[in-house]
């Protein structure tokens, strides 16, 4: 990482680095050439297929010929087929030109911040205001890179993907610093919540009525295709088929209207958090705890995932357990604890109770060295498992 001061005003440039990329980048460039292929086949299918609905020939004699009542939808699907298939090779090709040609330039000038992230002879620019830019935080990366994040009215938006823990170390310092940010003391509610006065007295944390509608909606459409197959399912296919097909179809249906006509509501009071789903003007308590935490964990692809929940009990006095506790779930995403951090605030800050961020470096830190402390004492075995664990920071 090189930082300066130019005429524009502050500037750091981070470039990818490490040997490892050049595995990532060949595989990438493998899968490239796949994708051209595919590319230029289907273009020529699509292509053949235009010529022989307007002259009524192949355009040549290797092409199959295509019935006309076919001709359409084949085309269609082939058209929607190519042009996801087109999407998925920029986001690559863009992907493996910034693994070996990348640079990130971040420049805090008068009006704000300016992030540039080439890729090749290719970049791409955004700009935001000193006013919008609330705070920055790290979310894992690869090996041993972070993302750094800031967190705006747009949402969460990269500032780099290149940078080490050492080099994010000094960034995070000198870009606070240029940019004058201050600790976050006002709570805002993330995109797709609202804060909602109930007829019971006080008020309610719900998901917002445009969110429910949308995924309704979507419920709706999914029934009204399943309500569609089994009725041609009818005498086409073993009954079997039509009684799975109805089943699904009344699943989706009852959904849907659970969706279209009621809603889950977090309330707050005494020291607990209570969900409720209200229907019809009716209320029923689903869940009661004590406890607001936003914790992280691993899939089986090694991706992170932050979510928000409440705890029927307390957490243990140790950070790690093997015992299961009881909990739903407010929020959780992916790879980037945005929305759920920002969520668990704002619910602290109403409801007068700690939240318990288990998703800090301080607090996975600390679990990591309570496991690292177990592994030693369970013997031999568990002993060389410990070595394996990376230290504190991620830098063997």
């Amino acid at each position: 990482m090189v930082t300066e001061r130019t005429f524009e005003g502050w500037e750091a440039r981070i470039r990818p680095r490490g040997i490892t990329r050049y595995f990532g980048a060949a595989f990438m460039g493998i899968w490239l050439c796949a994708w051209a292929v595919g590319e230029l086949f289907t273009l020529a299918i699509l292509v053949g297929g235009i010529w022989a609905l307007v002259t009524g020939a192949p355009l040549h004699p290797s092409m199959p010929e295509i019935e006309g009542g076919t001709t359409l939808p084949v085309g269609g699907l082939l058209l929607l087929w190519l042009t996801l298939w087109t999407y998925g090779g920029i986001s690559a090709l863009w992907t493996f030109l910034r693994m070996l040609w990348g640079e990130d330039r971040i420049i805090v000038h008068t009006d704000g911040l300016r992030v540039v992230r080439r890729a090749g002879p290719f970049h791409r620019t955004r700009n935001f205001s000193r006013e919008e830019i609330r705070r920055l935080y790290r979310t894992p990366g690869r090996g041993l890179l972070r993302h750094l994040m800031a967190d705006t009215p747009r949402g969460a938006q990269i500032v780099t993907e290149f940078a080490t823990l050492e080099e994010l170390d000094q960034l995070e310092v000198e870009l606070t610093r240029e940019l004058a940010l201050k600790p976050v003391t006002t709570f805002a509610l993330p995109s797709g919540w609202e804060q909602y006065a109930v007829p019971e007295g006080g008020t309610a944390l719900v998901e917002s009525p445009a969110k429910r509608r949308r995924h309704a909606v979507f419920v709706a459409i999914l029934a009204a295709l399943c309500a569609v197959l089994t009725l041609w399912s009818v005498g086409a296919i073993p009954i079997l088929g039509t009684i799975l097909l109805g089943g699904l179809t009344a699943l989706s249906g009852w959904g849907a209207r659970r969706m279209f006509l009621g809603r889950y509501e977090w309330r707050w009071g005494g020291g607990r958090f209570r969900l409720d789903w209200r229907q019809n003007g009716k209320i029923r308590t689903v869940f009661e705890g004590v406890s607001l935490e936003l914790v992280v964990s691993s899939d089986s692809d090694n991706d992170d995932w932050y979510e928000l929940a409440v705890f029927e009990t307390p957490p243990p006095e140790s950070g790690l357990t093997t015992k299961r506790r009881k909990h739903k779930s407010i929020a959780r995403t992916i790879r980037d604890p945005l929305v759920p951090r920002s969520l668990g605030e704002w619910l602290a800050h109403e409801s007068g109770q700690p939240l318990l961020d288990g998703a800090t470096s301080a607090a996975l830190t600390e679990q990591t060295e309570e496991l690292r402390k177990k592994l030693e004492a369970s013997g031999v075995l568990g002993s060389w498992m410990a070595k394996m664990i990376p230290p504190p920071g991620g830098r063997k």
